[in-house]
């Protein structure tokens, strides 16, 4: 939409008093610069109003450009020196020229962050070309008014170009960054570390560019020697440190050529030929700082990216393998094989589950696995026990191991019964006859792992076993448990007499049930929700 019927529609006082102010600022820089000993036919090294404009119709919107029309037209008809018509062309060039740039950001997705090269590059190209166009209809005016010479053109568009060029690659990146300071400067070391830096770059500055004791070394390349601190700055304060050490170095730089003093008004034969020195190394340093700047924030999101990844890694290798059995796997590739003389397995089982899945959809039942075993997960979390593995509908758990405890197994005693009470919840919630089978025995096993690929930690020896028969060879919403668990319980649970079954490869076993104690266990309500009752 065009920003003239805007205009027209937006007779509000906050918007013309943004017109008011806009035009205003434009007009005392602008003032302030004609205020330096600067001969026009020298020109301007930093021309800020360029710079200026474009952040105005950035920041504040398109809809502001005639504020920046009217403060050009302010300047020129205080200053007297043009005609009326030359002023008015001016100030439609002045006007268009943020316009235009404007909308090149935009189209280029610009972010004023300035952290990724295309950003750069799209600043750098912006500048380039509102400069050329500013430059190449400005110059069309003066030369068919007779007031700029034919021969002087190709002159006079350079030094008209690099002063805009200038202008909005010092004064632009130092605005759009300024409001970062606020999070790098949060603690008091940082801020003495900035007032540290600051001090140092604009003290040396000042003895290269401006102190006039220094004329006798003008043969060195004394002008150099900002860079490091440049270096210093991006590296510790990232893209508001790269602009704001661009701003010192080339303003101190530029107060040092007006006021004739400096490495490149001593070494120059004229001053025509200073200016346009400075401006080059404006130029140089400008963008040297920008990309550096970009530089270090790439590396930097490559390393919070590298942190995420690891961060990431290490949780699925947690879910994978217990943690002291990872950071072994991290630091050998041996082969982890560790006996322990006692621990505690449990396996439950959903009874029927594949009767009750078979009116569901596939997805219905992964979910619904997936909603009881996370359940499971998080009782065996709770009572600090170690999952091994499911299969099927099938659930493993250990107590003792890889860090071995004597209350292995009360502990997976304590989540048996909290399984029983988390089925429960499970068949009001569903309306679903589930009912879960467990079996619990104790004794020394092996566990490790082994393989090179989609290895898991897993547990060997009759114990395991066992544990597996007691589950299989159980009664629906029971537990059982052997002879060597219920040793390990009876002074801490009631446990029932079964009576004798036949185990496979074992023969005859005497069983007990396992009932819960007079009072329930408040790890079920913490897993679900709600309060313990």
């Amino acid at each position: 939409m065009s920003p003239v019927p805007l205009l027209l529609r937006r007779r509000h006082w906050r918007y013309w008093s943004r017109l008011g102010l806009t035009a205003l600022g434009y007009h005392l820089l602008v003032k302030a610069i004609f205020y330096l000993p600067i001969s026009n036919e020298v020109g301007f090294p930093l021309w800020l109003p360029a710079g200026l404009s474009l952040l105005v119709l950035y920041q504040g919107g398109t809809v502001l450009w005639p504020g920046i029309v009217l403060g050009s037209l302010l300047s020129g008809w205080l200053s007297g020196v043009l005609t009326p018509t030359a002023i008015v062309w001016a100030a439609v060039n002045n006007g268009l020229q943020p316009w235009v740039g404007v909308r090149l950001l935009h189209g280029w997705r610009f972010r004023p962050q300035l952290e990724r090269l295309e950003d750069i590059g799209s600043l750098t190209a912006t500048t380039v070309i509102i400069s050329a166009l500013s430059a190449g209809l400005g110059l069309s005016y003066f030369v068919g008014a007779g007031l700029v010479p034919w021969d002087q053109l190709p002159d006079a568009g350079f030094r008209w170009w690099i002063g805009n060029v200038t202008g909005i690659l010092v004064l632009v990146p130092v605005v759009l960054t300024w409001r970062q300071w606020r999070k790098l400067l949060r603690s008091h070391r940082r801020k003495l570390w900035a007032i540290l830096w600051l001090g140092l770059m604009v003290g040396l500055s000042w003895f290269i560019f401006c102190s006039r004791t220094r004329m006798g070394m003008a043969p060195y390349p004394l002008e150099y020697l900002p860079f490091p601190f440049l270096i210093w700055g991006t590296l510790q304060f990232n893209q508001p440190g790269a602009a704001l050490a661009t701003a010192v170095v080339t303003g101190l730089a530029t107060f040092g050529v007006v006021r004739n003093s400096g490495p490149f008004f001593a070494q120059a034969a004229n001053p025509l030929v200073a200016m346009q020195s400075l401006q080059i190394y404006i130029c140089v340093f400008a963008f040297t700082a920008l990309l550096l700047a970009v530089i270090m924030a790439q590396r930097e999101a490559a390393r919070r990216t590298l942190g995420e990844e690891v961060e990431r890694s290490e949780r699925l290798l947690l879910n994978i393998l217990p943690q002291p059995i990872a950071e072994r796997l991290k630091h050998s590739s041996a082969t982890i094989a560790d006996s322990f003389a006692e621990v505690t397995v449990m396996f439950a089982d959903i009874v029927e589950f594949t009767r009750i899945s078979a009116h569901l959809p596939p997805e219905e039942i992964v979910a619904l696995l997936n909603e009881i075993f996370s359940t499971f997960d998080q009782l065996a979390e709770h009572h600090g026990l170690e999952k091994i593995k499911t299969i099927g509908d099938a659930y493993m758990v250990v107590g003792g191991l890889p860090e071995p405890r004597p209350d292995h197994a009360q502990a997976v005693a304590a989540m048996a019964l909290d399984l029983q009470q988390a089925v429960a919840q499970f068949c009001d919630r569903y309306n679903q006859p589930f009912q879960v089978r467990i079996g619990i025995n104790t004794g020394p096993v092996v566990a490790g792992v082994i393989g090179t690929k989609k290895f898991i930690y897993d547990l060997w020896g009759d114990t395991v076993n066992i544990a597996s028969r007691m589950e299989s060879s159980g009664i629906a919403n029971e537990i059982q448990v052997t002879e060597a668990t219920f040793r390990a319980l009876r002074h801490h649970y009631p446990l029932e007499p079964r009576g004798t079954i036949a185990v496979k490869g074992k023969g005859d076993m005497n069983t007990y049930l396992l009932k819960p104690r007079l009072s329930p266990s408040p790890a079920i309500a913490k897993v679900d929700g709600a309060p313990p009752g």
